[in-house]
């Protein structure tokens, strides 16, 4: 008897990792648009195959490297709409210090009450003051409910500018904390991309991008209508702009935060022993 139950224990299954290497990778062509401007142009010859993301190497992490993430608990790691690219470690904004115990990763797309859809714009917030951050935006990235395999590190989280400050419109207001309440994903900082593209956003580089073109997927760079996706943080100069990632120069942009032509693209928080990678 004590065999038979041994035997029994030994038998259970592993719970699975939220999220597996992709076995496949996402893929665009560079479209003519009869003469409108689509930046894969100036990279890619019109009709050439874009390819996003990586396979990567076993045991290693790198900005890129391309996972399936069975994020709705389905048992399904689905590779079109389950889609994301390990950015970095994740950004404490709190202490500002990246935490190596986590990854931080991005969807392939933008998307509207938690759906994929890369057309479907949204202000930051409509308020068109910076401080409060994406009150408005924020209502559209995916439920706790929607996305239930996966959870925020921290759902309240401390606001920030380019430059890693609590303040905006050159100091005339203080960045406090936002919520992100009943939501599984977040939106991504400046900071976590920098370290992933080895740039400085904040310097409007055309084409500082080009080494993290996985952030392009989706975007004005090939295809959709939008531009650009909103970062979570401020700009430090105004009082009523923050950060984007551009499509159209292949860069971190700014837009004021009432605009509604830029798209919300979820970033969620995984520990990486939940990776299978």
């Amino acid at each position: 008897e004590l065999n038979y139950v041994q035997k029994e224990d030994s038998a259970k299954e592993v719970e699975p990792k939220l999220c597996k290497r992709a076995i496949t990778l996402h893929t665009e062509i560079c479209k003519d648009h009869g003469g409108r401007y689509h930046p894969c142009d100036e990279i890619y010859n019109v009709g050439d195959t874009i390819t996003y993301g990586h396979y990567g190497v076993g045991g290693k992490l790198a900005s890129g490297d391309a996972f399936d993430c069975d994020v709705d608990g389905d048992g399904v790691y689905n590779s079109k709409t389950e889609r994301f690219y390990y950015v970095s470690d994740y950004y404490d904004t709190t202490t500002k210090s990246f935490n190596d115990k986590y990854a931080t990763l991005i969807y392939y797309n933008n998307v509207k009450a938690g759906v994929p859809d890369n057309n479907a714009p949204f202000p930051y917030d409509s308020s068109a003051e910076n401080w409060h951050g994406p009150v408005t935006g924020y209502v559209e990235l995916p439920s706790a409910r929607e996305w239930s395999k996966v959870t925020l590190l921290q759902d309240t989280r401390q606001l920030l500018n380019e430059k890693g400050e609590s303040t905006t419109g050159d100091g005339s207001h203080t960045l406090g904390t936002f919520t992100y309440t009943d939501k599984a994903a977040r939106l991504l900082t400046v900071q976590e991309v920098n370290k992933a593209c080895g740039i400085v956003i904040g310097t409007w580089e055309i084409g500082e991008l080009d080494t993290c073109e996985y952030l392009l997927e989706n975007t004005h760079y090939s295809d959709s209508e939008l531009w650009h996706w909103w970062f979570e943080t401020a700009l430090s100069s105004v009082s009523n702009r923050s950060l984007t990632v551009g499509g159209g120069n292949r860069d971190g942009g700014n837009s004021v935060v009432h605009a509604t032509h830029i798209g919300i693209r979820p970033a969620i928080d995984v520990l990486k022993t939940n990776i299978s990678y």
